[in-house]
């Protein structure tokens, strides 16, 4: 389980391993190799990547999991659940990492995850809007409800680093408009978004704003030609 983070959650003594901080800590640093062309941190981000794709890419779905591992036993700890943050900042993460590295098993890896987040049910309306993270007071702040907006923002590198796969841009471009045109259409009050892009308006809250700024900075990014 080389390249996993610890939890630390509890104790100094959590032997646990975070999907949620190893995916940071990847996506981190592929990003640092990029900027400085240091090798150790290309090197952390490739154990890192290797730990993800054996311990925390769900094999039904190839998305991302919420989980906590034990380091001792390599079980995981009850209440995994598929993350769309965390698929999406593993999308930018493997995106960098198969670009610095030339092994192009990462930029597929990135590829397959970022086609399966798009097309998953489980997180989407019949209209393919992004609901999960909807359900419940809007008012109650969760990590979903914030962040969710992250997978667009991976699904933006995806786009940027693949640009001569016209296909996969063309999804990539129409699925994220579908996102935008739902938060401007259905799910804005002047200038503040809510928390279900499929309205109505409910807030503002701040959950609400973090989730819309990196939609509404993806669809730009997607749009520039």
């Amino acid at each position: 389980m080389a390249g996993g983070l610890f939890s630390v959650m509890y104790s100094w003594c959590d032997v646990r391993i975070s999907s949620a901080r190893t995916v940071l800590f990847m996506t981190l640093s592929s990003r640092l190799a990029e900027c400085t062309g240091d090798g150790r941190y290309k090197e952390a981000a490739i154990l890192s990547a290797k730990c993800i794709k054996t311990w925390m890419l769900d094999s039904a779905t190839t998305l991302i999991k919420d989980c906590l591992i034990d380091a001792r036993t390599a079980e995981e700890d009850g209440g995994a659940v598929l993350s769309p943050h965390l698929t999406g900042i593993a999308i930018e993460g493997f995106s960098v990492l198969g670009s610095i590295t030339g092994d192009e098993s990462w930029r597929s890896l990135a590829i397959d995850i970022a086609i399966a987040a798009m097309h998953y049910h489980g997180w989407h309306d019949i209209e393919g809007i992004l609901v999960v993270g909807s359900d419940g007071d809007a008012r109650d702040k969760t990590d979903t409800k914030t962040f969710k907006g992250l997978l667009n923002r991976g699904l933006l590198i995806a786009y940027q680093y693949n640009r001569s796969n016209r296909r996969l841009c063309r999804l990539i471009r129409s699925y994220i408009n579908v996102q935008c045109n739902a938060l401007l259409d259905l799910s804005r009050f002047q200038n503040s978004y809510g928390v279900d892009w499929r309205g109505p308006y409910v807030g503002p809250f701040f959950h609400g704003q973090m989730a819309a700024i990196d939609t509404l900075v993806a669809a730009i990014g997607v749009n520039d030609v």
